[in-house]
């Protein structure tokens, strides 16, 4: 074990933060509900967060003897899930206004191989005028998710990938992706280059990068100037420190087998030469038993960065990238 491994906080951060990265469904489509999950924000030290559905929902197999509680509980296949926007929509509707006040709301129940994916995410957005704060999370190259899931493995310079983000930059709405930097268990970069031509696709489009490429078992040396050279050359990319890349990458909290070779330092000077383009969130699906941990965790990070650059992680940077600072 790493003699520089870190124990993640357990107290709240209390820097008024805004989750950026928050499944308001489970692969089964079942939620603890927003009034649950305003309580845990409260004692996080959250006061709003992005919110969306789970556009992959699980399927149960007759040949399995009980339902199943995550897109890994089993080998059965998964499914896009269109209806995952609609209940969110009319869930956070219906809530009292001090509750839907504090999330915004994005759409995300698309195939990303579909061409009229966009076509379908503008009827959408159409449906439910001034409601929608941006798209995603959308799936591409994630890992055993994609490869349970029927269809062709999502990428987003796919021709429909490209569309939505043509989409986004009309309506002027960011887009969030999760998109693997490579496969499972290869340290060569496969899907760098897919992103890449993403990015450049739509300049006017508000890319944000869930876990900046990183997935379970999906490890690499040198992340921090693969990512520093991907901020460097494309302004319109924003990065989503949330799940594992912060708890493998910041706090080497990786398998006994995998050692990265940069430090908490390390990071924080990449944060501190891009302050306004990352942003920290718990990646709750659906319930929220853990939501103070996975809050409170960032609490390593965010004393080692200056005040300003704290405060644009928590909460500024994802106004800015909604357009609404």
């Amino acid at each position: 074990m790493s003699a520089r491994k870190q124990t993640a906080a357990s107290k709240p951060v209390h820097n008024d933060i805004i989750d950026s990265h928050v499944h308001y469904f489970d692969f089964l489509q079942n939620t603890d509900g927003f009034a649950s999950l305003s309580k845990v924000m409260d004692k996080a030290g959250v006061s709003h967060a992005i919110v969306f559905g789970m556009p992959i929902a699980k399927q149960w197999d007759s040949t399995m003897p009980e339902a199943p509680s995550y897109y890994l509980s089993n080998d059965s296949r998964c499914y896009y899930y269109t209806a995952t926007d609609y209940i969110l929509a009319e869930e956070l509707r219906r809530q009292p206004k001090r509750i839907r006040d504090r999330f915004y709301p994005f759409c995300c129940g698309i195939n990303g191989n579909d061409l009229l994916a966009a076509s379908h995410l503008r009827q959408l957005i159409d449906l439910y005028p001034d409601f929608w704060c941006g798209i995603g999370e959308l799936m591409s190259r994630h890992d055993d998710l994609t490869a349970l899931t029927y269809g062709e493995a999502p990428h987003v310079n796919h021709p429909a990938f490209l569309e939505i983000f043509d989409l986004g930059a009309e309506k002027d709405l960011p887009v969030l992706v999760h998109h693997n930097i490579t496969a499972q268990n290869n340290e060569k970069i496969l899907y760098l280059d897919e992103m890449k031509e993403a990015l450049a696709h739509n300049r006017r489009c508000r890319i944000i990068w869930a876990h900046a490429g990183i997935s379970r078992r999906v490890e690499i040396q040198n992340l921090i100037p693969i990512l520093g050279d991907m901020l460097k050359h494309n302004r319109n990319l924003w990065i989503d420190l949330s799940w594992v890349v912060y708890d493998y990458y910041f706090l080497d909290q990786f398998p006994d087998h995998y050692a990265d070779n940069n430090t908490l330092d390390d990071w924080v000077v990449l944060l501190e030469t891009y302050p306004d383009r990352f942003m920290i969130g718990s990646d709750q699906v659906g319930h929220w038993q853990t939501y103070e941990k996975e809050i409170g965790k960032y609490g390593i990070l965010l004393d080692r960065l200056k005040p300003d650059t704290a405060r644009k992680i928590c909460r500024d940077n994802i106004l800015h990238v909604m357009k609404k600072d």
